[in-house]
């Protein structure tokens, strides 16, 4: 069975209809996790909050749990501002520290995805010499986030990038980022994908999501980026989560050996199996 190792800060959540509930890329990704029968670890930073307490309960329920605690869970406000999604930052939770990383075991997979800049290069380097995983695949949203609290979150420019991230972000295998993490970047998400590369460096494979309209995915090994539409769209459903669980079924199928293009449709699927049960 595979092993996935899924890193990032827990948050609370609070909806305008007034619903407050766990979330964050280690909890959506997580449940991807164990819909396609995978071993689940994670590490992640979280306060006593309620909420949070709940969402380490079921962090529990998905697998193996390293839980630091800290003040204050990470806490987002969700809006609703002309269709499209708006997230407040209320409060933003410590960094996640580089202690017992050895007690996690050798994953095939680790699947590293910030939310609020919790996650340190030095972290992902600690991560790398202690654990040894057969792949890293980064989730980047996180790192590209004007975090103030109190404040609507607003996209960073690619420049916004420390020289010590871009080094993190250029020995990865994969890379995965939404164009809404990217509008300001210039132009078409083509533009994106090529300011991308230059960031990266060679090597990564990158994932650039474009929500329902698809993914493009540049792949070093191909001549060619390729861009894919899916045929099925859910709507009608909060896609909330959305980008955590394609990024941990790409992450998952490609620590099976499946090749990337595959991959990521094969997460697709994912993503519409769990919008589909929402609607449900």
């Amino acid at each position: 069975m595979t092993e996935m190792l899924i890193v990032g800060a827990l948050t609370i959540d609070r909806f305008t209809d007034g619903s407050v509930a766990p979330g964050g890329s280690v909890l959506h990704a997580g449940l991807a996790a164990r819909s396609e029968d995978t071993r689940l670890v994670t590490l992640t930073v979280a306060g006593d909050e309620p909420a949070a307490r709940d969402g380490v309960a079921r962090l529990r329920e998905l697998g193996r749990l390293s839980c630091q605690a800290v003040p204050l869970t990470t806490v987002y406000r969700h809006e609703e501002r002309h269709g499209e999604r708006v997230l407040v930052l209320e409060a933003r939770a410590a960094p996640i520290a580089a202690d017992g990383l050895g007690d996690l075991g050798r994953p095939d997979v680790a699947l590293i995805a910030p939310i609020a800049d919790e996650v340190s290069p030095s972290l992902v380097d600690a991560l790398r010499a202690e654990l040894s995983p057969d792949r890293v695949v980064l989730l980047v949203q996180g790192w590209l986030r004007r975090l103030v609290e109190g404040e609507e979150v607003l996209p960073l420019p690619l420049d916004a990038l420390s020289a010590e991230q871009e080094r993190v972000m250029a020995q990865a295998d994969t890379i995965v980022v939404s164009t809404e993490d990217l509008v300001e970047a210039p132009e078409d998400p083509f533009t994106q994908a090529a300011e991308l590369r230059r960031r990266a460096g060679p090597e990564p494979i990158l994932v650039l999501t474009l929500g329902t309209e698809g993914y493009l995915l540049d792949d070093p090994a191909l001549d060619r980026i390729i861009a894919s539409v899916p045929r099925r769209i859910v709507t009608g459903v909060s896609a909330n989560g959305a980008g955590d669980t394609f990024g941990a079924g790409l992450a998952i199928n490609l620590a099976r050996g499946v090749m990337p293009a595959e991959a990521a449709d094969l997460a697709t699927e994912v993503v519409i199996r769990m919008l589909e049960a929402r609607r449900a």
